[in-house]
């Protein structure tokens, strides 16, 4: 493809803004934006459009993970808790820079708009910024310490591997889950390794007693370990169902590329709705237990009072019939996700530091919609616009 040339144009979006629109049936500029081509941007929009690729809204359960987290440790308020929650923060935009990275193919078919994007930004540029933020998150690491270390470690080769080879666990249906729950998992692993105390030493000690045949630490001692436990057991689940969730408006490029997820494992995008609705529905509940058990106090079962929304969002997700549909479900489940984390997270601590992250949070979940810092948005998944030709291409180097 030589400048100038080609079915690449500049279509306007809502804003009025000079945006090229990628098609399926044209796939040129996935061609060019994987070779290593540039579209036309200054360099203030192209910081603007790393920032989209991010999408920080997505980033605001891992933030309030975090602060709970960090909540059973008892730790007074810090510059540790606060370098804990930018770097808790980063695990997530680093994972979605990743998986944009990655995903070129699948989001042609499902996100053409976000092709564009990072033709803006650049897929050479891309991997450069996710190195450095790497770079940085592990520095961070570690000047907190060698178990924040030791996670963070975990936590960065974890998003690389759940988009990337060898492993790709994004295409493994229940290792590509469980992988991407670990974006809530490790911020609140990563609130309990900002103060550590001894809640691990004693954890392990509870549970080995038995096979060394000494005396368990405790019951009041151990309580608080037993607690962070269960409380890591429900956010995996949690966000698992999530994870379920969020493949249903993907069901379709998923599908034509080969790539193996809960949803399209199912036998159509229907019952991969169903069975996600039904996993959601079920993991807020397994919060009952945690109570039951005695492992929380009664009054987070207030939290469930977003099971109103959470259900009627699910009958929205089998209701919806393609991926635009369904990709405007997903944008409010995040917001319900974000209500609730934060409902809990109150309810589980009441400190004025924790109010101070549910603002925090909320200003990036808000902020980001009313400034349009996603690459989800609805011009993102439309289809059907003819490209002009004529659009200058910088850094092409032929087909």
């Amino acid at each position: 493809m030589t400048p100038g040339t080609g079915p690449l144009a500049a279509a306007r979006d809502d804003a009025g803004s000079d945006v090229s629109t990628a098609l399926v049936q044209a796939p040129d500029l996935m061609t060019f934006v994987r070779r290593g081509g540039r579209l036309p941007a200054t360099r203030g929009d192209r910081i603007r459009t790393l920032i989209m690729l991010g999408r920080p809204r997505t980033c605001v359960p891992g933030l309030l993970a975090f602060a709970l987290g960090f909540s059973y440790t008892g730790a007074a308020p810090s510059a540790r808790m606060a370098l804990g929650a930018c770097l808790a923060l980063s695990i997530g935009f680093s994972a979605n820079l990743h998986n944009v990275a990655t995903d070129l193919h699948e989001d042609s078919r499902n996100l053409p708009g976000r092709v564009t994007l990072l033709g803006k930004v650049g897929s050479r540029w891309l991997v450069v910024a996710c190195r450095a933020l790497g770079v940085a998150m592990m520095a961070g690491a570690v000047a907190l310490g060698a178990y924040f270390t030791l996670f963070m470690g975990l936590a960065v080769v974890g998003l690389h591997q759940y988009s990337s080879p060898p492993v790709r666990s994004k295409g493994r249906p229940i290792l590509g889950l469980w992988v991407f729950a670990q974006a809530v998992v490790f911020p609140f692993l990563f609130g309990w390794t900002t103060a550590p105390g001894r809640m691990l030493e004693t954890l392990l000690a509870a549970m080995t007693a038995p096979l060394r045949s000494v005396p368990p630490p405790p019951a009041e001692v151990a309580w608080p370990s037993w607690r962070y436990l269960a409380m890591w057991f429900f956010l995996t689940l949690w966000f698992m169902a999530k994870g379920t969730f969020k493949n249903v408006p993907d069901y379709d490029g998923d599908l034509a590329a080969g790539v193996r997820t809960s949803a399209t494992e199912c036998r159509d995008r229907r019952s991969a709705a169903r069975l996600a609705a039904g996993l959601t529905v079920a993991a807020y509940l397994s919060l009952v237990p945690l109570v039951v058990f005695g492992l929380e106090r009664p009054r987070i079962l207030f939290a469930l009072v977003w099971l109103v929304p959470v259900i009627a969002n699910c009958v929205r997700l089998v209701r919806a019939g393609d991926g635009a549909s369904s990709n405007a479900v997903l944008t409010t489940d995040m917001r319900i996700s974000s209500g609730f984390i934060a409902t809990l997270l109150l309810l589980e601590a009441p400190r004025p530091e924790n109010l101070a992250f549910v603002v925090i949070g909320a200003a990036i979940l808000f902020g980001s919609d009313l400034l349009e810092l996603d690459s989800r948005r609805e011009a993102d998944v439309c289809r059907g616009i003819i490209p002009e030709s004529g659009v200058q291409l910088r850094g092409s180097r032929g087909k």
